[in-house]
């Protein structure tokens, strides 16, 4: 169990996965400014504040309004140590720039989903209680689920169900969305889930359901684009030494990790038949050490950690 649940009432707050682990790899102790760029309930937000030098700061980002809100009041001891903000991590350093911060000596990014969004029915991300097909993070954004669902054509929501879902199924489960909303607007969570159980059936239904449901969440928020846009500013925003730690939750999210650190990490990329290097290029990277996933105690305490799986860069 990390250090930092135990300060909390039982099951107020969404706990963080890998959390000593995190605050370990940020080493902390020399960090004057670190940002939490997936704020939520501001878990990590806290771990950090605790673990850095007096006057150490934390930036809190994230899309959902709601959550700089409870976090900022959950924070608000820190005082002027902490600096909650809402806005998308692919804009990252024009938001921190808007403040005056143009460098961090830490980064935090936590990919999944909160608990308390995942599990509210009125955000239409669950397929085990029925609510409105958003699947918004921001609610403050046009695109919803619902459009994508009605409005995209048939190939497109195949290529999106098997490109951000990995469902094998995915053409037919994409036929079958379509004969369903000639019958009327497929408005909510519950008529989603129906097509899909229709459709595959057997014993693998619920893993079907949760890919698909995945899958609709990702091309909503742009979540692998917003990545993609995150990933190099945060190369260009932490100081030499500071690093980055990366928390994913499926192979997607960690594939664009994983290959942004190899490819910044690499010294030379002239083809392998030169006698001498002339591209010149240096590695700005550091890699450190593998990838992390949790204790079978953590495991077992909480299950959003089953799946993760922590990268950390250092930038040389």
């Amino acid at each position: 169990m990390n250090n930092y649940s135990h300060n909390e009432p039982d099951g107020s707050y969404h706990i963080p996965v890998l959390v000593d682990e995190v605050v370990a790899a940020l080493r902390l102790k020399t960090a004057s400014l670190v940002a939490d760029v997936t704020l939520g309930d501001g878990g990590y937000s806290l771990a950090i504040l605790e673990s850095m030098q007096p006057g150490g700061r934390v930036v809190g980002l994230d899309l959902d309004r709601e959550a700089v809100e409870r976090a900022q009041q959950r924070l608000a001891s820190f005082g002027d140590r902490f600096l909650p903000l809402q806005g998308n991590f692919r804009e990252i350093k024009q938001i921190l720039a808007s403040k005056g911060l143009e460098r961090l000596d830490g980064l935090v990014a936590d990919l999944g989903v909160s608990r308390r969004q995942i599990s509210d029915p009125a955000k239409g991300f669950m397929f085990t209680s029925n609510g409105p097909l958003l699947m918004k993070m921001d609610m403050d954004q046009s695109l919803s689920a619902e459009q994508v669902i009605n409005e995209y054509d048939e190939n497109t929501l195949a290529d999106i169900i098997w490109k951000y879902g990995e469902e094998r199924h995915s053409r037919r489960i994409a036929a079958a969305l379509v004969r369903q909303r000639e019958k009327g607007r497929i408005r909510d969570t519950e008529t989603l889930a129906q097509v899909v159980r229709r459709t595959v059936q057997g014993p693998h239904v619920v893993k079907s359901l949760a890919r698909v449901f995945q899958a609709f969440r990702i091309m909503t928020n742009a979540e692998i684009d917003n990545l993609r846009a995150l990933l190099p500013q945060t190369l260009e925003l932490l100081v030499p030494g500071g690093r980055a730690v990366f928390v994913s939750y499926h192979s997607l999210e960690d594939r664009e990790i994983k290959l942004f650190m190899s490819a910044h990490s690499r010294p030379c990329i002239c083809p392998p038949d030169l006698p001498v290097c002339v591209c010149h290029r240096r590695a700005d990277v550091r890699i450190i050490g593998r990838s992390v996933t949790a204790s079978a105690d953590e495991q077992a305490l909480n299950k959003s950690s089953r799946s993760a799986r922590m990268r950390v860069m250092e930038k040389v």
